[in-house]
């Protein structure tokens, strides 16, 4: 059995995170396209202290933000849209164990988050989920299951709180230097 480190899967994986720690942006998401091959669009940006699970399955659309320590899971895939903004710690899973299996397998899948959406901090989406155009997740939130376009879903499991209004949205962000 091979040693941990030597392993090149999981040395990939091990480098990918440590690119999280690199204090330009620009560098770092250069990192993420050109080596880990995340489809981050140019004008996208992926902020520090990520860590992942396969990167190379992760698609990011244009002017979509991505706060700091995020947790992104792209074995069965994540598509992310665009003009996206996405708070820090969140959490996102496309497979976990099966609880009901007796020899504990894993069940999962996609993870489709559509263009205009606002995740608050530390939310956690589970696999297997469909977040639609315009919706809002607030912080601390546990998505279960699809969310609705333009709604406003909360709490834990996510409930639907209120619809949103449909109208165009156009992230207004600065970039700093490092971060």
């Amino acid at each position: 059995m091979k040693p941990f480190l030597f392993d090149g899967y999981y040395f990939t994986i091990a480098l990918a995170n440590l690119t999280g720690h690199i204090p330009s942006h620009r560098i770092r998401n250069w990192v993420y396209r050109h080596i880990f091959r995340i489809q981050l669009a140019k004008d996208a940006t992926l902020y520090g202290l990520c860590r992942f699970w396969m990167p190379w399955r992760i698609k990011i659309g244009s002017h979509s933000v991505l706060g700091d320590r995020l947790f992104l899971d792209g074995r069965n895939g994540i598509t992310i849209g665009n003009n996206v903004s996405i708070g820090s710690e969140t959490r996102i899973f496309t497979l976990q164990h099966d609880i009901d299996s007796p020899t504990f397998d894993t069940k999962g899948g996609l993870v489709v988050i559509g263009d205009n959406v606002y995740v608050g901090s530390r939310v956690m989406i589970l696999p297997d989920v469909i977040i639609g155009e315009g919706a809002v997740l607030a912080s601390g939130a546990v998505v279960t299951k699809d969310v609705d376009e333009w709604t406003v879903v909360g709490g834990v499991p996510a409930r639907f709180i209120r619809a949103r209004p449909k109208m165009k949205y156009q992230i207004q962000h600065r970039r700093a230097i490092f971060q």
